[in-house]
């Protein structure tokens, strides 16, 4: 009865205390702006049985950049966590049976489940603690010895892996001395029953003591536990469910509209605080793993820039830490031991989020390639908050680097980031006989060309090249000549919103003036902002990348190709972050190359590609921090051992050509554009007809 008594009391103190957290952490959740995650239920459901449950994200294969016994870590990745997750869920079977049957004691599996499906149920525990210790043993050994790329042995992931360590032995205490107590089992323990065996020697009093005392620290534990969790990292363990459950499941990397027209700049939608943001993007923050895949996938982390896409999801949450409104000691009191004195002051010091939590020099080195996003097992969106916060940068705080001010500058005046006159928008297309929808009103589709299709020399021939297929193909098409300007996607990737909404919202006029329907284009980057943001300002096409359509038109006989059969070309093929991650598009330009060439393995592709680093502005700034992105990349594509570089977008193909000339490779590698690599089929193809039609009249 004393022991029932003592039970409740602790019981009731530690429900209080985790109702307390809980509302707290319900309030700071709240605290964001309104979000729109309740559609969809059947999808939301299937992603928390597939990313919660079944931890497909987690076992994926995570790229490490640098660790003892690389290889070793590399293998085992994070597999081992599905083992603690579900080791976890059988546990707390046995965890909650062990409450339940102190209040009620006849409240027990056998009399609930029956003795046969009972004790397999008690053995299925036993061997999940079993597994789950061990593991937790490996995971001390990851840390301290292997030592994973920004995954330290913190204070907090001390107390936790010990935490969990205990219950674990805890529950062997309780079993093992209570079964020594009563001279044996019935099999329901096996693991218990063979260290019981060890044990026979002790009294049976002092085994029931034993027993007794293990239990207690057991349940201490458990609801000691419990209540932790919000307030350390460990705070994913609660959160990562709902932040998978309310998932963003429509298309990704499109950027919420701002309100320009508002007069009350609250009203705007760009952020300052925690409080500007959604209170999805506030969940985000808590239900982060600390897993630290985003900034080891990030190319401005791993080529030595001071972005990591975890730290700009944890400024927020320290934002809103800092800023509570009923911040206590007992918060203190948990920012001391995880962070030390040093990291509790940082956390409690009232300073603005953007520019001094998240320096500007954070947020201008992203290049919005998705990577982080892409490996993150809770998704996470770190672009999305970056870009937000470059808004307020640009259009509130006015700090732009000179690069971009000058992009800026170039596309008001001139359309164009590279400041060429719009008059000659149409300069590669003299000779070409490339028709306009002026010409041809009623035409299937809209070549879009894009600035650097239009301006930049080298990829003006890529542009002729498309013009070469589509016209050999028959393919109904024209474009909008000098009536074309910018996407706005350098604008709005590098946060000037305003100039965005001009650029695009002039594109959209013409295009729907026109009665344009189907666009194509070269640009994953135009594609993208016409795609998928567009519509946002009343522009709905159906757009499609050259490589679809290129692929469409071989599957339709209607391009006359010949295959490298003489194995010259060994091509890698790098996929295009706006292409592949945002868009979703991999197999077309990989089909394509197929058919035409021998393609070479690169270690990161497709979801897992490694940005040229042009996005997000870059293509206009220097890069003085750290090693290049692109060399980064193009070291890689280099120790292929190819011939080619293949590639589907303007800016990569100008990032890799510019770090093949850095590495003094230009005479043994070429890089070159999809559609380039198509034609110089075609005209193998040509050739080949040629030479034999003239063999037939030498005959």
């Amino acid at each position: 009865m004393l022991k029932r008594i003592a039970f409740l009391i602790v019981l009731s103190a530690a429900l209080g205390l985790a109702a307390y957290t809980f509302r707290r952490f319900y309030r700071m959740i709240r605290a964001g702006k309104p979000a729109d995650r309740f559609d969809r239920p059947a999808d939301r459901i299937q992603s928390v049985v597939d990313f919660f449950f079944g931890q497909k994200k987690v076992i994926e294969e995570a790229y490490i950049p640098s660790a003892r016994w690389k290889g070793f870590v590399k293998s085992i990745g994070s597999k081992y966590h599905f083992l603690i997750f579900w080791g976890f869920i059988i546990i707390t079977i046995g965890t909650t049976e062990t409450l339940a049957a102190a209040v009620i004691p006849d409240l027990t599996l056998d009399r609930l489940l029956g003795i046969r499906v009972a004790h397999f149920v008690y053995a299925s525990i036993d061997w999940a603690t079993l597994t789950v210790l061990v593991v937790i043993g490996f995971s001390v050994f990851r840390r301290m010895v292997l030592q994973p790329h920004l995954i330290p042995m913190s204070p907090d992931a001390a107390l936790i892996l010990g935490t969990i360590a205990s219950l674990m032995l805890t529950h062997f205490g309780i079993q093992v001395f209570h079964l020594v107590a009563e001279g044996g089992g019935n099999g329901a323990y096996p693991i218990s029953e063979y260290l019981a065996g060890w044990l026979i020697a002790i009294p049976s009093g002092t085994a029931k003591v034993l027993s007794e005392i293990n239990w207690w620290i057991h349940v201490l534990l458990v609801l000691g536990f419990g209540n932790y969790l919000l307030y350390s990292k460990h705070s994913h363990i609660v959160a990562a469910f709902p932040n998978i459950l309310f998932r963003n499941l429509e298309q990704l990397g499109v950027l919420p509209k701002l309100n320009l027209e508002a007069d009350d700049i609250a009203k705007i939608g760009i952020v300052e605080s925690y409080k500007d943001f959604t209170w999805k993007s506030i969940l985000d923050s808590f239900a982060c793993t600390e897993c630290a895949r985003c900034s080891n996938a990030c190319p401005a982390y791993t080529t030595g820039k001071p972005l990591s896409p975890m730290q700009v999801v944890h400024d927020l949450r320290d934002d809103l830490k800092s800023n509570l409104p009923d911040r206590g000691l007992l918060d203190d009191l948990m920012e001391r031991f995880q962070h030390g004195r040093d990291g509790e002051a940082s956390i409690k010091e009232k300073k603005p989020l953007v520019g001094g939590r998240t320096t500007e020099e954070v947020l201008w080195a992203c290049t919005t390639c998705g990577a982080c996003l892409e490996v993150c097992p809770v998704f996470i969106d770190q672009p999305e908050k970056i870009l937000q916060m470059r808004q307020n940068l640009v259009m509130l705080q006015e700090k732009v680097p000179a690069d971009l001010a000058r992009t800026f500058k170039n596309l008001e005046q001139n359309g164009n980031p590279w400041g060429i006159g719009s008059h000659k928008r149409m300069d590669w297309a003299e000779g070409h006989n490339v028709p306009t929808l002026d010409e041809r009103p009623d035409a299937e589709y809209l070549l879009w060309v894009g600035c650097a299709g239009s301006y930049d020399d080298r990829i003006k021939k890529q542009t002729l090249a498309l013009v070469e297929i589509l016209t050999v193909a028959k393919v109904d098409f024209a474009v909008l000549g000098l009536e074309e300007g910018c996407t706005g996607d350098p604008a709005r990737r590098s946060g000037n919103e305003m100039l965005y909404q001009m650029q695009a919202q002039q594109n959209v006029e013409v295009m729907n003036s026109k009665n344009v329907k189907k666009v194509v284009t070269a640009c994953p980057h135009c594609l993208h902002t016409i795609k998928n943001e567009y519509p946002q300002l009343g522009g709905n096409f159906e757009v499609v990348h050259h490589t679809q359509l290129i692929r469409q038109l071989m599957d339709e006989d209607r391009l006359p190709i010949e295959k490298d059969a003489d194995g010259v070309r060994k091509i890698a093929y790098h996929d295009p972050c706006y292409l592949g991650r945002w868009n979703n598009e991999y197999d077309a330009p990989r089909e394509t190359l197929d058919a035409i060439g021998q393609q070479v393995v690169v270690e990161r592709s497709r979801e897992k590609g490694f940005c040229c680093g042009a996005g997000g502005g870059r293509m206009w700034m220097e890069e003085t921090i750290g090693t290049r992105v692109n060399h980064n990349r193009v070291d890689e594509l280099l120790a292929t051992g190819a011939d080619t570089i293949a590639t589907a977008c303007p800016f990569c193909t100008i990032m890799l050509h510019d770090g093949v000339a850095d590495r003094g490779a230009e005479e043994r590698v070429v890089v070159l554009n999809v559609s380039e690599l198509v034609t110089r089929s075609m005209a193998r193809r040509r050739e080949i007809d040629a030479q034999s039609a003239a063999n037939k009249t030498s005959l």
